[in-house]
């Protein structure tokens, strides 16, 4: 039998319901594999509650400037075997033998990134990476599920350290989407998925096998039970709530629509059979289970519906005026 898997996640106090799911789904898809939580700011309160379901690395306060850019920290810990690195905005909802069997016989493996940036290549990363060999064009992945061999490849979690620590300051998620190091790890990944590792080494997931935002709503769940869902008639694997605020906070609202995430968010939370249940008092309400939480999403969806058709119908400047009064509400909230 197969080794299991550990699997790394980053995560701090607003982001610790979707690190309890992200426990959950796996648990509930049977990848049992050790749970190893890099803190970059969960409270006490939180911890108490993960530890008896995972481990925890407290990560220094200067070894990032950023939580997004501390992934690839986990090429610093004494580990072995295979990884299985995972963002906590992340559902699981099969098993992932295959992946780690992929894995373990030295493949390095992801899954594409939105369709709309899956061309994405920048020469620029060359020289400011500082690569070490040159780029090709492929697929651009998405940094927030990776699995590899630790014994076969500590070296690119190495390498891509020290990419993150290349990126400029403030151009990680600056205004300009087009930069070639907006996507901050993710593009420092990509470089070295490019360039310095060989093509053969890299193993692509079916591109529908991880969900995106603006395909949610078109997954069927098969099993709630199980969490099995299909998108088009093929197996889901991932579904990934990209971009923020995440449903279970409150500012984000704008985006709840009725869709796989939203709905299979109180069954991950709050169902009996959770390896760890939080309380629903303390949540939104389209995030709680029962006639009340789907009311709020279908009240929500609804709501949003008539948005979009106001906005489809109007003129330019009432229309921005429009988006800027959401935009405007939603930064308010999140304050």
């Amino acid at each position: 039998m197969a080794t299991l898997p550990t699997y790394y996640t980053v995560a701090n106090a607003p982001f610790f319901p979707g690190l309890v799911a992200l426990l959950n789904s796996l648990r509930l898809t049977e990848n049992f594999g050790e749970l190893v939580v890099l803190d970059v700011g969960l409270d006490p309160a939180q911890r108490r509650l993960l530890e008896p379901h995972a481990s925890f690395l407290t990560l220094p306060p200067d070894a990032t400037a950023s939580p997004f850019l501390a992934k690839p920290f986990v090429h610093r810990l004494d580990a072995r075997g295979t990884a299985v690195i995972i963002d906590s905005d992340m559902l699981v909802t099969t098993s992932l033998d295959p992946i780690v069997a992929q894995a373990d016989a030295g493949k390095i493996c992801v899954f594409p990134d939105h369709p709309t940036t899956t061309r994405r290549w920048f020469a620029d990363w060359s020289e400011g990476f500082g690569l070490a060999a040159p780029l090709r064009r492929q697929v651009y992945a998405n940094a927030g599920f990776l699995a590899l061999s630790l014994d076969r490849h500590r070296g690119l979690l190495e390498r891509w350290w020290e990419a993150c620590g290349q990126i400029p300051a403030g151009a990680h998620f600056s205004s300009d989407p087009a930069g070639p190091y907006w996507a901050g790890d993710q593009d420092a990944l990509n470089a070295l998925l490019m360039s310095e590792l060989p093509a053969a080494e890299v193993e692509i997931q079916p591109p529908d096998a991880e969900v995106y935002w603006d395909e949610l709503g078109k997954v069927e769940i098969v099993d709630e039970r199980t969490l099995e869902c299909r998108l088009g008639g093929s197996p889901v694997t991932i579904l990934h709530y990209s971009y923020r605020p995440k449903p279970w906070q409150a500012a984000s609202w704008p985006r709840i629509v009725d869709d796989v995430f939203v709905r299979l968010l109180p069954r991950v939370l709050f169902a009996e059979d959770v390896t760890l249940r939080l309380d629903p008092a303390g949540f939104p309400p389209w995030a709680r289970p029962g006639r009340g939480g789907r009311a709020a999403v279908r009240t929500l969806s609804t709501g949003h519906r008539a948005f979009e058709l106001v906005m489809h119908a109007s003129p330019t400047p009432f229309k921005r005026r429009l988006v800027a009064l959401r935009d405007g509400l939603t930064t308010w909230l999140m304050r």
